[in-house]
């Protein structure tokens, strides 16, 4: 009987420590296969910092946007940024406020910093995109041959769905990554 009842304990306590990271995988594999797609063009990182491990480090062009609230916003804060499509086809952040969206497109996200005139920088979720390691090398230098300050056809097309972003791919000069790290490679 004894041995029962801790059974049943470890399996309710096993479930509840599969339950999260579980959880986790389903909300962004939802994102991927049902959430908008929106193309967020990339800006130069130092190349120092390019590659940490087997991840590309990103930064996006896009990342302030005007606050939408009457209280002002604080640096850490937790936000949402309302994602639109501008003309040039790539996102823009349209605003960012402290409630959460009734509908539309959107990212949960946090302040970076203020600005004096009340816009804000934001700091996306989605700042690393990962791949396989035999390919990190020649795409660290495909990423930095597409963007550069001359030349920045580099960008990630990331899925938002419900507050949640994540990255689809990432592009460079017309080509997903790996396409282009193999190519650099020869």
């Amino acid at each position: 009987m004894k041995a029962r009842i801790l059974f049943g304990i470890f399996a309710v306590v096993a479930l509840a420590q599969l339950s999260v990271p579980a959880s986790m995988l389903w909300h962004r594999q939802r994102a991927l296969s049902e959430g908008r797609a929106f193309k967020f063009k990339t800006a130069p990182v130092d190349p120092e910092d390019a590659f940490r491990g087997r991840y590309v480090a990103l930064r996006f062009e896009e990342q302030q946007a005007p606050w939408k609230d009457k209280e002002p916003a604080t640096n850490g804060q937790k936000v949402y940024a309302v994602i639109e499509t501008g003309t040039n086809g790539f996102a823009r952040i349209a605003w960012a406020t402290a409630q959460q969206p009734t509908g539309g497109d959107y990212i949960q996200t946090h302040v970076s910093w203020v600005e004096p005139k009340g816009e804000v920088h934001l700091s996306f979720p989605f700042d690393r995109f990962y791949m396989e390691e035999s390919l990190a090398p020649n795409a660290e230098k495909a990423y930095r041959e597409h963007n550069r300050r001359t030349q920045q056809d580099a960008y990630a097309v990331v899925r938002v769905l419900d507050g949640l972003g994540v990255i689809e791919n990432l592009y460079v000069g017309g080509k997903p990554i790996a396409e282009a790290a193999r190519t650099a490679g020869k």
